[in-house]
């Protein structure tokens, strides 16, 4: 600022943009003619209007959040209660769609599906090594003068009756899996089916008699060749009835999984049995 004001005259004070003009070609030898004309062309201040559509924006903004209509992901499904019997609809239910409208995972459903039977194993399989076979310990031939190699135990793996190398034990063959993902590897299973339109809601799964046949009759009327029933509580004559067909499942509310769900073409679950899944599975 001090070389500045020694390079300005004081006649020209009064002009300010002669006085900067003479001072850029004084000292910067880039000064041009076009970066003059910038200084002398006067910059025009910016005049700021207030802004009255603030307001109206805001409100506009807020109108806009209050008819936004929430996610369809929070919307409830609806489904029919149907009669276990004649498999006509009685009456609509609401269902969760975080519960019965999850999106489809193939990779969550395997994950729980290889968790669930590495927990089914028995893991009981067993071999014996060499040093558990029967046999005698005495040297199988003299260590030397023969003229072949030498030769010690008759239970070894290579000789026939010898022990095993290496052979399966008894063992624990069951995996760890997260919790939150159990939970929604059944979620998953639920919603695909009741996407694929082979979950059947019913209000009641009462029998008359344990036979057989009357539960036979209800399968092949409405055309479940596998399937799975869902109670909320032990029913005798449902157990007794189906005990002895080999394509139909019967499981309490509380022990419902998710190979059981994908084992079976068809899931007939009551009402009490989805508001538990519903209570359990809400997220």
């Amino acid at each position: 600022m001090a070389s500045l004001l020694k390079a300005i005259r004081p006649g020209f004070i009064a002009q300010p943009s002669v006085a900067l003009k003479a001072f850029a070609t004084s000292r910067f030898s880039t000064f041009t003619a076009s970066r003059a004309e910038a200084i002398d062309t006067p910059s025009t201040p910016s005049t700021s209007t207030p802004s009255t559509a603030a307001p109206s924006t805001a409100s506009s903004q807020q109108q806009d959040i209050e008819q936004e209509p929430l996610s369809s992901f929070h919307t409830p499904l609806q489904a029919w209660i149907r009669d276990f019997k004649t498999n006509e609809p009685k009456d609509l239910i609401q269902l969760q769609r975080k519960v019965f409208g999850a999106p489809l995972r193939k990779d969550i459903l395997h994950r729980v599906v290889v968790w669930q039977r590495d927990a089914e194993r028995q893991g009981t399989q067993s071999t014996k090594s060499r040093g558990e076979v029967s046999g005698t310990t005495r040297k199988a031939a003299p260590q030397k003068g023969r003229g072949a190699a030498r030769v010690g135990s008759l239970r070894t793996p290579q000789r026939r009756g010898g022990g095993l190398a290496f052979g399966p034990k008894p063992r624990d063959h069951s995996s760890e899996l997260p919790r939150k993902v159990q939970d929604m590897g059944l979620r998953i299973a639920l919603s695909t089916k009741f996407a694929q339109d082979q979950l059947v809601i019913v209000d009641d799964l009462s029998l008359d008699s344990h036979k057989t046949r009357q539960f036979e009759a209800i399968q092949r009327r409405h055309g479940w060749d596998s399937v799975l029933v869902v109670a909320h509580a032990e029913n005798q004559n449902l157990w007794r009835a189906t005990s002895n067909l080999q394509q139909v499942d019967v499981s309490i509310m509380q022990e419902a999984d998710v190979l059981r769900l994908l084992k079976r073409q068809m899931v007939v679950i009551d009402r009490q049995s989805v508001r538990y899944l519903e209570k359990k599975l809400k997220i």
